[in-house]
């Protein structure tokens, strides 16, 4: 085992998050793991007591700060989602990393796979979906107050109908690999978005 645990950790939860976003939770074996890792059985019960904790972590650990980079942090910038939301998803595909181009959100697979297996996994894809909509929702929010979105409508509601439909739309382009899709969420994202502005 290496003489750093932390870095030992780290290099554990990196092997374990690219096998559970190509294979999936259930799909990810702890064999391959600790072979990509280059480490020993002794260093995973070192760190894990189980599969499942491991899952936990990458989740919180990996999964988490990928999806805040990508889409909480921009929003936390934003001064009026109306124009800046349709200018980030069109650099989208500049921003992911490749493994998320071929595989989709792993957030969104592991809820598909995992949030009606096991309750651990439910709670913490929930709550990483609920920071992400509570970001949307304060940007609404605050671009109702500066006058430019519709005060009439629902900031949480808009902030969950963009969420659902952007993990939709990444789903569907996950499977059929063509940019049409993407390009039809863009559009139709703008036009709604559009249809919130304050006239």
């Amino acid at each position: 085992m290496s003489r750093n645990p932390q870095q030992t950790r780290q290099r554990l939860l990196e092997a374990a998050f690219e096998q559970m976003h190509a294979h999936g939770f259930q799909g990810m074996r702890v064999d391959e793991v600790l072979r990509r890792a280059d480490l020993q059985k002794g260093a995973f019960y070192h760190h894990f007591r189980s599969k499942t904790e491991l899952g936990y972590a990458v989740l919180e650990e990996q999964i988490r700060p990928l999806l805040e980079s990508i889409w909480v942090a921009p929003l936390q910038q934003m001064q009026n989602p109306l124009r800046e939301l349709p200018e980030m998803l069109a650099t989208l595909a500049e921003r992911i990393p490749p493994p998320m181009r071929e595989h989709g959100c792993p957030l969104n697979n592991l809820a598909q796979e995992m949030a009606a297996q096991d309750a651990g996994f439910q709670e913490r894809i929930a709550l990483i979906f609920d920071n992400w909509i509570q970001a949307m929702a304060n940007i609404i929010e605050q671009s109702q107050e500066k006058g430019f979105v519709r005060t009439d409508v629902s900031a949480n509601e808009v902030a969950r109908f963009v969420v659902a439909s952007l993990e939709g739309c990444l789903s569907l382009f996950k499977a059929e690999r063509s940019p049409l899709q993407w390009q039809a969420c863009q559009s139709q994202l703008t036009v709604y978005l559009q249809g919130l502005a304050v006239h």
